[in-house]
């Protein structure tokens, strides 16, 4: 058992590596805001305008992270929009499971925009979501590198 076995032996990688769209361990990573976002706007008497600055905080912070974590191959703007979307996802599940449960649907971020918005401006709001976490998952692997 020397180092010179081929069985012990690592061999360097040579080639490289495939060029991914999504870094899933970065935008877990960033959806780690999300969830706290999610949680606080559910969790606390806050009023509206604070759960959405705070929503729209976390979403950048989760973007950031995101793009700062993700691999060279891949796109931080993608992993930044990943984050948001995957985001708007989890206060989707939120709300349905509010809907069935116990809980007011107007403390989710994405409720209460839908809510307050005509459709057109949810439209735009969400579009600007996507942009703003493009922005700032780019951002973050500025950061980095």
């Amino acid at each position: 058992m020397s180092d010179e076995d081929p069985a012990y032996a690592r061999r360097p990688r040579t080639e490289g590596g495939r060029a991914r769209a999504i870094d899933g361990g970065a935008v877990a990573a960033g959806l780690c805001f999300g969830v706290f976002a999610v949680f606080v706007s559910t969790a606390g008497p806050l009023s509206a305008g604070f759960r959405l600055s705070f929503t729209a905080l976390c979403l950048f912070c989760g973007g950031l992270v995101a793009g700062y974590l993700t691999h060279t191959s891949s796109s931080g703007a993608v992993q930044g929009v990943a984050v948001v979307l995957g985001t708007a996802g989890l206060m989707v599940a939120v709300s349905v499971s509010m809907t069935y449960g116990i809980g007011s649907l107007s403390r989710v971020p994405l409720v209460l925009a839908y809510e307050t918005l005509s459709t057109a401006a949810f439209v735009a709001f969400g579009l600007l979501a996507l942009c703003f976490g493009a922005l700032s998952g780019e951002l973050g692997v500025r950061l980095r590198g």
